[in-house]
């Protein structure tokens, strides 16, 4: 049918689409059908139907602003965001308006946060700009009552809506909130970072004198034009001024500052070693290792030393960082270890020889700092630990050597000669112990027994689970084909439902035996949870263990009308890692209006981790309702992850890669010895089950060995936490309660 331009039926499309576009998301309004207003003479607009509202009425500023007067949080939020979706001259006016302080709008921070965002476009406004000043200044604090949550994403927001402007007024309020300092300052900072200023000029405006904030600032930028500002800075000005400048140049690679650091070492005052030793280290000058070692000696400035040692490591370093190691906190005393192992050379494996059989509260540091290290001296170090005169007749020294070898393999292909015979050896050991297990995870982990062969079979009767631990994290250096392997043993475990009632009353009958969390690494190649059955991944998804990360993961791979409404509440649990895992496997959901969840569950997540997670979804979906939210992530997201994530997405490069189970760079290994605090406990250390989250998010369920031990391989370069489960109860040791 075909209707002519201005006939009622063409106008009646054309509303509607209207209508459409300027609802969004929001939920359907009905038409208001009341009497024609007084003004209005009781006359009927032409077109209209009698009684009807007009469109705007109904659709446009007036209802947007009952909905922010309105008592319901959820209303406030719909009026925030239709106004940001009309985003004329007059919205905009209304919606500075709601956030006046005092109003409802303003106490509530998800309301502030949806309009920083919907205000962000208008930024260059002198009224908005202001707002988001305040917004910056002030975030979630007790400026507005009770500190929010939201916060720190509202106040990084703020800042990086001013950024993106590049306006000169706007670029003034971060170089203020810098020079300010505080939370608000670190924000401004970040938003510059992420949006540099076209012009150094426009960030220190008409200064004539540059606060040392900014000049710090200014070396963390990296912006090699500020060079020309700083360098007068050194000779005028007072000595605060000439140390911030001369710190700054040195960030920015200017050896204009190499002739007064060099001057004020021959001259040395009080507070000023230590920013010329950094100035000295930041330039490689040759007098650099000979003053951090210096600073080391000093008992003001070890600390301060120590963290410059960690940043130029140098052989010449290692007798002051020895030395200095007992006098640091206890605390920094494992940053010192690392220190030495990273300086290199003949006398650091001397020095961590020495921790080990002196000091056995850093025995394992110093191990693993002889394992990573490179070079025959300490090679020769880690085979003497399990093959030299004491290691006979000392079991806990020889398994630390067998682990330090089997961690030197693995990270850097250059294991002791006779570390596979002796792994080999230690598999005879007796089931259940802790040899067997070292024994076990270095075979599996170096590809010299299959995982699946050295468990055999597992059931209640007859199952050695120290073996199933080590051979779990043993498989997880060979990849997804390696953990695949382990998928029948898991779903077999994992259908179990162990009774503890007799041991600990009132217990969860479907909580997962040990073996079960360690075998569940399976679940790793086989994102959609395999042969397990969806009611039992909902189960171990809202057991709050180890596995339920990945069982969440799994679960929403599985979503349908009966799994949504446990997904619903998991997205919105209290875990952060197990919000993390759904947003992952909402990525691979089925049903299409799963985008939907992932923008919803975005637009006041305050974990960076989850929304790192949820823009990782997004990027594996296709519907078009993801854009938006990438364009908010990539442009205001105060995480620096989740703007790189949402930009890759958003160009379709590498979305694949975008997933976290793989990665070329993961071949870091974790090394954790569980020590209890009272010795009387010392049995809850032992096959203690733990939930280990990488760098990349992906949460690895493991299992300690009998003497407390984990090594977990294949971890990508980064952070990682380790939670341990709560000490199991007597007689169920390794396992979640």
């Amino acid at each position: 049918m075909r209707f002519l331009p201005g006939s009622p039926r063409a106008v009646g499309l054309a509303a509607a689409i209207a209508a459409t576009a300027v609802a969004g998301t929001a939920a359907p309004q009905p038409v208001a059908r009341a009497p024609q207003a007084a003004e209005d003479g009781g006359r009927t607009p032409a077109g209209a139907e009698a009684g009807a509202a007009p469109l705007r009425g109904s659709l446009g500023v007036p209802v947007a602003e009952r909905l922010l007067s309105s008592g319901d949080p959820e209303a406030r939020l719909r009026g925030v965001e239709r106004l940001g979706s009309i985003g004329t001259e007059e919205a905009v006016s209304a919606l500075l308006a709601a956030l006046e302080q005092g109003s409802p709008a303003a106490r509530d921070p998800r309301a502030r946060l949806a309009a920083v965002r919907a205000l962000a476009p208008h930024a260059p406004r002198d009224s908005v700009r202001q707002l988001l000043s305040r917004e910056l200044s002030e975030g979630g604090g007790p400026a507005r009552g009770a500190a929010s949550p939201l916060g720190e994403v509202l106040r990084g927001t703020a800042a990086l809506a001013l950024a993106r402007t590049g306006e000169r007024r706007a670029l003034g309020a971060l170089v203020n909130a810098i020079v300010q300092g505080g939370a608000a300052g670190e924000a401004a900072a970040r938003a510059l970072k992420a949006y540099p200023p076209a012009s150094l000029q426009l960030l220190l405006g008409s200064r004539k004198r540059i606060e040392p904030a900014l000049v710090s600032f200014l070396g963390e930028l990296g912006d090699l034009r500020a060079i020309a500002a700083l360098r007068p800075m050194l000779e005028g000005g007072d000595r605060a001024a000439q140390v911030a400048a001369a710190r700054a140049l040195a960030r920015l690679g200017d050896e204009a500052a190499l002739a007064k650091a060099r001057a004020w070492l021959r001259r040395p005052e009080p507070g000023l070693f230590e920013p010329t030793v950094e100035i000295l280290v930041h330039l490689g000058a040759p007098e650099a290792p000979e003053a951090v070692a210096a600073l080391l000696g000093s008992e003001l400035g070890r600390v301060d030393g120590l963290r410059l040692a960690e940043l130029a490591p140098a052989e010449r370093l290692v007798p002051a960082l020895a030395r200095a190691l007992p006098l640091l906190p206890e605390d920094a005393q494992p940053r010192a270890v690392a220190a030495i192992g990273r300086a290199g050379g003949a006398e650091a494996a001397r020095q961590l020889r020495r921790l080990i059989t002196e000091r056995p509260e850093l025995a394992t540091a110093a191990a693993f700092a002889l394992a990573t290290m490179p070079g025959a001296e300490a090679r020769a170090a880690v085979a003497e630990l399990f093959e030299g005169p004491r290691a006979a007749k000392d079991a806990d020294l020889r398994r630390l050597g067998l682990r330090a070898g089997v961690v030197r393999g693995l990270v850097l292909r250059d294991a002791p000669a006779a570390l596979e015979g002796r792994l080999l050896a230690a598999l005879a050991a007796p089931k259940g112990s802790s040899d067997r297990a070292v024994g076990v995870f270095g075979a599996v982990a170096l590809g010299l027994r299959d995982a699946v062969e050295v468990v055999g079979g597992c059931s209640p009767a007859s199952c050695d689970r120290a073996a199933v631990h080590a051979a779990a994290r043993g498989a997880l250096a060979l990849g997804d084909r390696a953990l695949a392997a382990l998928a029948p043993l898991f779903a077999e475990l994992a259908a179990r439902r162990v009774d503890r009632r007799a041991a600990a009353p009132g217990g969860d009958d479907a909580a997962p035996d040990a073996a079960a969390i360690s075998a569940g690494v399976a679940l790793l190649a086989e994102p959609g949870g395999g042969a397990i059955a969806t009611s039992r991944l909902a189960a171990l998804a809202e057991e709050g263990g180890p596995l339920s990360p990945l069982a969440a993961r799994a679960l929403a791979a599985r979503d349908d009308e009966v799994v949504r409404g446990r997904l619903k509440r998991l997205l919105e649990g209290s875990d952060p890692v197990v919000r993390a895992h759904v947003a992952l496997g909402l990525g691979s959901d089925p049903m299409p209006d799963s985008v939907s969840l992932l923008a919803r569950a975005y637009r006041f997540e305050d974990d960076p981790s989850v929304r790192r997670a949820i823009v990782r979804g997004l990027s594996r979906r296709t519907e078009v309702q993801r854009r938006r939210v990438l364009l908010a992530a990539r442009d205001l997201d105060p995480d620096e992850g989740v703007r790189a994530l949402a930009r890759a997405a958003l160009s379709g490069a590498g979305a694949p890669g975008l997933d976290p189970p793989r990665s070329a760079l993961a071949t870091g290994v974790v090394w954790i010895a569980i020590v209890p605090n009272d010795r009387s406990a010392a049995a809850s250390a032992s096959s203690r089950p733990a939930r280990l989250v990488r760098p990349d998010g992906l949460a690895v369920p493991v299992v300690a060995d009998p003497d407390g031990v984990l090594l977990v391989p294949a971890v990508p370069p980064g952070v990682s936490s380790v939670l341990l489960a709560p000490a199991a109860p007597p007689g169920d040791a390794g396992s979640w309660r």
